[in-house]
């Protein structure tokens, strides 16, 4: 019996980018059919994390500012994954180097500018745990070590490096937190603590799927934060020079064909632009005009579409899932892991040997701990519940449960959680402690659950930040139970009908790239579905990713 972690994934940073390396199907058997069972079990794949910088700051730009080139992005394929720990990496026009390695894989990392007074950009770092560390620049480069400068930013689902908003010359943040609410932390001349306490300057900031900093944009001395709501039209929130911003102002609309976008300054004049990135993984960039609009795009890469985050990027964070686990009915098992494009990659093996018979449940979660990798919460025939990478040590104390399900922190406490079903249909939130295990004893969220078929769920399905679940009824009416932050749903809502049709159903994260977590589901003749999210709580038509032989698997998740 042997089980395999899913290789971790790729980052590579634009100001930041990260690509998932686990498998789908290769050759005749490519991303519409399950490959053979005859596959090499893979080497264990690192996440390689970093910020590309750029050619130097046109003359008289804003210390900060100024950062990208104006030719020569770093492509993708000096970007690949290794076989070593996971580094941190800076990549520039001349290339990438190694500066920082670890077992973190961060949620958010930033471009600020120089904070530290080291003569070249820093780097901001969040984790899933939400732990804030600065990598000060050394010359050119962040340095190999961090500092860190805050906890509790797990809190916000959107952080974003706006310039200048006071007049001090220094670069300023904003966050977003789950209810929508915008807060706004000062820079200050302290490298331990380089920001002020926050102070909030706006509310219903949800409207938005998309939000980015955009320095000087409009010609003016101070920051703006550029914003694209789910009707594709982008906004511009001009500072104000005292933290605060203005009344916003359309900028464009038809912005919805893009499921990236990254705010910076790409040719150097001091004036924030936007880099936007669409499905099939073309970069375009769109030049501030630094009257309040931009330049017609133009395009200046491709195949970026692996890479599903970048830095100083305006979606959500993306963080411990993007993959299919797939088990036989033999214990053979398969990661089937993203492309960003709603595709699936080369399949890769995932495990051997754990049958239905002896382990009932095995379920893909989202990353228990802050290395970002998702693991597999397993249900023995002795009802031991426990996860195969993270916790080796023993069992997290259960009950019998024949349903369980990962979905992603859902008290705020920054450590991904557990749900399990009963057999007397109560269903129970068990509490990570961000090691692999449980944090207090389970707690009870009601019964009546056996009504439902399957629960699934893995992240954000409504645009708030917190993780979401949803069910299915026998006859087929779909159910989504929104998170509350707090371990607990609020009431259910149906979101579609006809559901008996399907099989299996899994939550596999974002598969599209977009930020937005999707579902995936698998009918009578083997075909595989994909969901796509919307973020409001609703899915984009259905689209066939997998022609034939996905009803072959004994689960999916």
């Amino acid at each position: 019996m042997v089980f395999r972690p899913r290789p971790m994934r790729r980052l590579a940073v634009m100001a930041t980018a990260t690509a998932l390396a686990l498998g789908a199907m290769t050759g005749a058997a490519n991303a519409t059919s399950p490959a053979s069972s005859t596959v090499k079990p893979p080497e264990r794949v690192t996440t390689r994390q970093g910020v590309l910088f750029a050619k130097p700051a046109a003359a008289g730009a804003t210390t900060g500012e100024g950062k990208a080139a104006a030719t020569g992005w770093a492509e993708p394929s000096s970007m690949t994954a290794q076989t070593y720990s996971m580094a941190l990496l800076t990549f520039d026009d001349q290339g990438g180097t190694s500066v920082a390695s670890g077992a973190d894989e961060y949620r958010q990392l930033l471009d600020i500018g120089d904070v530290s007074g080291g003569k070249g950009d820093d780097l901001l770092a969040i984790t899933e745990s939400g732990q804030f560390r600065l990598f000060p620049s050394t010359y050119s480069r962040p340095s190999s070590k961090y500092l860190v400068i805050g906890w509790g930013w797990q809190t916000y689902n959107q952080v974003a490096v706006v310039g200048d908003l006071t007049g001090d010359g220094r670069p300023d943040l904003v966050a977003r937190d789950t209810h929508g609410r915008l807060w706004f932390y000062p820079s200050r001349n302290s490298l331990t603590q380089p920001f002020g306490p926050r102070v909030q300057v706006g509310s219903g900031w949800n409207m938005y799927d998309q939000v980015v900093g955009a320095a000087h944009f409009d010609g003016t001395a101070t920051g703006s934060l550029l914003a694209r709501d789910q009707q594709g039209r982008l906004w511009l929130y001009d500072g104000r020079g005292d933290g605060t911003f203005g009344p916003r102002k359309l900028v464009d609309a038809g912005w919805g064909t893009y499921n990236q976008l990254i705010g910076l300054d790409y040719n150097g004049d001091g004036h924030g632009d936007v880099i936007a990135r669409t499905e099939s993984g073309d970069l375009y960039a769109y030049e501030s005009d630094g009257a309040g609009g931009l330049t017609a795009p133009t395009r200046i890469g491709s195949d970026w579409s692996e890479y599903n985050a970048l830095g100083n990027e305006g979606h959500q964070p993306d963080f411990g899932k993007g993959e299919i686990f797939a088990r036989y009915s033999n214990g053979d098992a398969y990661w089937y892991t993203s492309e960003e494009n709603g595709k699936l990659d080369t399949r890769s093996t995932a495990a051997t040997g754990f049958t239905p018979a002896t382990w009932p449940t095995m379920t893909a979660t989202v990353a228990p701990t802050d290395n970002g990798m998702t693991d597999i919460a397993t249900i023995a025939y002795d009802h031991a519940l426990t996860y195969l990478e993270a916790f080796t040590s023993g069992t997290i104390p259960t009950v019998a449960y024949n349903v369980v399900v990962g979905p992603g922190d859902l008290n705020g406490d920054g450590k991904p959680d557990l749900l399990g079903r009963n057999p007397s249909g109560y269903l129970w939130f068990i509490p990570g402690d961000g090691k692999g295990s449980t944090d207090g004893k389970p707690v009870s969220l009601g019964g009546g659950w056996n009504a439902y078929n399957h629960i699934v769920g893995a992240g954000d399905l409504t645009g708030d930040g917190v993780p979401d679940i949803v069910a299915t009824t026998p006859g087929g009416t779909l159910y989504l139970y929104p998170g509350l932050g707090n371990g607990a749903f609020g009431s259910r809502r149906a979101i579609g009908s006809g559901w008996q049709m399907y099989g299996r159903i899994a939550a596999p994260g974002d598969l599209t790239g977009d930020g937005k977590s999707d579902l995936v589901a698998v009918d009578s003749a083997g075909r595989l579905w994909l969901y796509p999210g919307l973020g409001d709580g609703t899915f984009a038509k259905r689209e066939e990713i997998g022609t034939s032989g996905w009803n072959g698997f004994h689960d999916i998740s």
